[in-house]
């Protein structure tokens, strides 16, 4: 059971696209809602995106990056935490929380293919 487990993690980390897809289409049969079902697919598959990036920029340069993921999330929150209360007076952490983990999504979302091309491309040179 315990290999099973770790195949599936190693496949959704390796193909976090593949991950996003199958949330989709889970969340889709349950709740019968696609805009829904996309939104709480996206907040299920950020680690997957986060923990592919990290792998990826390791095996490419060899540099351990999870300090600086853990720095860039701390940062994001600050920064939405201060513009949430400069546009609202009042903070609501939940608000503050999903909109910081959404940008994350798009964060890591965007470095996901911009590493895979760059590996692909160094690949192709080398």
């Amino acid at each position: 059971m315990a290999e099973v487990t770790a195949v599936i993690t190693a496949t959704l980390i390796t193909a976090p696209l593949l991950g996003l897809y199958i949330f989709y289409l889970i969340i889709m049969k349950v709740s019968q809602n696609k805009q829904r079902s996309f939104k709480i697919a996206v907040d299920a598959t950020v680690l997957l995106f986060i923990a592919s990036v990290y792998f990826m920029v390791y095996e490419i340069w060899g540099v351990r990056t999870g300090w600086l993921i853990v720095m860039f999330f701390l940062l994001t929150a600050i920064v939405f935490t201060f513009v949430h209360w400069k546009n609202y007076e009042e903070i609501d952490i939940k608000r503050v929380f999903k909109g910081v983990w959404r940008f994350q999504f798009v964060v890591f979302f965007l470095l996901y293919f911009i590493v895979i091309m760059y590996g692909l491309i160094i690949s192709v040179m080398t």
